[in-house]
Parts: structure tokens; sequence; C-alpha cells
């Protein structure tokens, strides 16, 4: 069952395969990187696999040949100006959505690489009207409280340090959180990674946070 995605400076839709996301219970992820809002530096902390895909946008000669890598698909040519990267963002993903099948919409996830709080809003508007599974991990939702603005790390990364206060083990949080487990382990496997999270010394089951983060 193919997903049509069209591509840099060509009309037509290329096939991207999902059958083999089709069969597993780990999403097939689209990531939409706002490079002229947040850079290429984020992607260091993607973990990619060879079916999804990654759309980089920006016009930038520098960021342009810096997106060699096989996995990534620069798009650029759109008008110079503000916020002309953001209209080209979401025309480019309604395209996409427009395309999709109930079948390949039960199986993406559009996750969205940028700190603009506006494009977010936009972006996860379309996703929604689409039925589509989004998130944007860079995005710190602003609340107000006391008439000051908070800042909310709204991550799967978050939510799940929020719940290590105490000695606990992954099967709990994963629980609390009612995630798809793919979801949880690669969130916690990124944690582990990065070094916020440890063993509980003498416990094969208890995880803790560590206290630096």
């Amino acid at each position: 069952m193919p997903l049509l995605v069209p591509s840099a400076g060509a009309p037509a839709p290329v096939t991207l395969a999902l059958c083999t996301h089709l069969a597993l219970e780990q999403p097939l992820k689209v990531y939409y990187v706002d490079a002229e809002n947040i850079g290429l530096s984020m992607l260091d902390e993607l973990t990619i696999s060879i079916l999804d895909r990654v759309f980089v946008f920006t016009n930038s000669e520098n960021l342009k040949s810096a997106c060699s890598n096989a996995l990534l698909t620069c798009v650029s040519g759109y008008p110079s100006g503000q916020n002309q990267a953001d209209f080209y963002i979401i025309a480019h993903l309604s395209n996409v959505l427009s395309h999709l099948s109930k079948a390949e919409k039960k199986a993406i996830e559009f996750n969205l690489c940028s700190r603009d709080q506006n494009l977010w809003k936009a972006f996860e508007f379309q996703c929604s009207l689409a039925g589509v599974k989004s998130s944007a991990p860079h995005i710190a939702i602003e609340t107000e409280s006391n008439n000051a603005v908070v800042a909310i790390d709204t991550s799967i990364e978050a939510k799940i340090l929020k719940l290590m206060s105490q000695p606990i083990t992954s099967i709990e949080i994963q629980n609390k959180l009612k995630i798809p487990q793919s979801e949880f382990t690669t969130s916690f496997n990124q944690l582990i990674k990065s070094g916020k999270v440890k063993r509980q010394e003498n416990s094969k089951k208890h995880w803790l946070r560590v206290k630096s983060t």
C-alpha cells in the first residue's frame, strides 16, 4: 500500500512503500524539519529508520549541501520572506495528507521539528483534520499562570521523567502513560543514552531519574 509523497521540485508524487510498517507495531514517521527555525543539529537526536521520511525545508545553500544524506529530502525554491517556509510546509503537508488511505493514516506519525508555536498550531490542525498522529518534540507549549508565560515540555521523554521521582519499573511507567510500547521504548532508550535515567543500584527492574535532570 503506497504512501504518496510529493518530492521537492516535482509535481508528480513519489511512491514510498508502507508494507513493512503496516505489518509492524511501530508507525512510519514523516519528519518536517523547519531548518530556517531550528537548523539541522537536532537531526542527531532522531532515530530515523530506512523507511522513514525526512523533509528539510530551507533555501540556505549551506544547509542544502548538508542534506546529502540519502535519508533526507531537501525542499527549497519557495519565495524568500517572513513565514514563507511555514506556508510551504503546511501546503506540502496538506498535499501529502490528501493522498493517504485510511490504513495509511493509522500507520503514519507526522513530526514537526521546529520551535515555531504558530506553525505547530497549523501543523497539528491539519493532522487532526486528517485523523493522523502528530507531534512536535521541540515545541514548548505556552500557558499563562499568574500573568507569566510558563514553558511546558510535553514530549514523551518529559512525561517519563515526571513519573520518576521515585524508583519505578519501565512497565509501570508505560502503563501510566498509556502509550504504545514502540513509542515508549524509543523514548526510554533515548533517556538512557543521554544519561538522564539509570537503573537503580542492586535492582534489575527499577529505574531512577538522574538528579541533574
